[in-house]
């Protein structure tokens, strides 16, 4: 992890209600996929294992500029991706 201080009159656009993705993995690699909306990210965090099964699960906040839905990840990965194209940690633990 790299930290370090920022300018924060860089910023261009805030969004303040913020609408989450998650993405649940079965053992049999099924995917299930939900959209929150009216939530802040400890209400999201909460309804994730309420609502896991026991299954994996990835979260993700999503954007959306004309005609491009963008997901920026916040927990887990995408395990539809192939494990070399991992984030570094996630390869570190073996996911």
């Amino acid at each position: 992890m790299r930290a370090e201080l920022i300018d924060p009159r860089d910023q261009t656009l805030q969004v303040n209600d913020p609408t989450y993705r998650v993405y649940f993995w079965a053992e049999d690699a099924a995917k299930q996929e939900w959209e929150l909306s009216g939530a802040d990210l400890n209400e999201v965090l909460e309804w994730i294992p309420a609502h896991s099964r026991g299954r994996s699960h990835s979260l993700w906040a999503v954007t959306r500029l004309p005609g491009e839905v963008c997901l920026v990840r916040l927990q887990g990965i995408d395990l539809d991706t192939r494990p070399d194209a991992w984030p570094s940690w996630a390869r570190r633990v073996n996911l």
